[in-house]
């Protein structure tokens, strides 16, 4: 479809990436969408919809794990290690 950009074109790549390869990772938001205090790392809990919208476990509980932005279902965030 003209002006629709295909999966994995115009889309930036992570850097260990191998060309060719989609890169689908998720934006690991360091912060809490609805207290903006509450800080999440890469590698601690967190709640995310399928927008990437990120909110802190608490603040997930408190909206019944349902995004106040797209009305989806909040589910844990997968965690990445942590960098040595």
């Amino acid at each position: 479809m003209p002006g629709v950009p295909r999966m994995g074109r115009d889309r930036p790549r992570h850097p260990d990436t191998r060309k060719g390869e989609d890169d689908m990772a998720l934006e690991m938001r360091d912060r809490c969408e609805r207290c903006e205090t509450a800080a999440l790392p890469a590698d601690g809990p967190a709640r995310i919809c399928s927008y990437e919208c990120t909110f802190c476990v608490p603040c997930g509980e408190a909206m019944r794990d349902v995004c106040p932005n797209c009305g989806g279902e909040l589910v844990a965030r997968p965690r990445r290690a942590a960098a040595s």
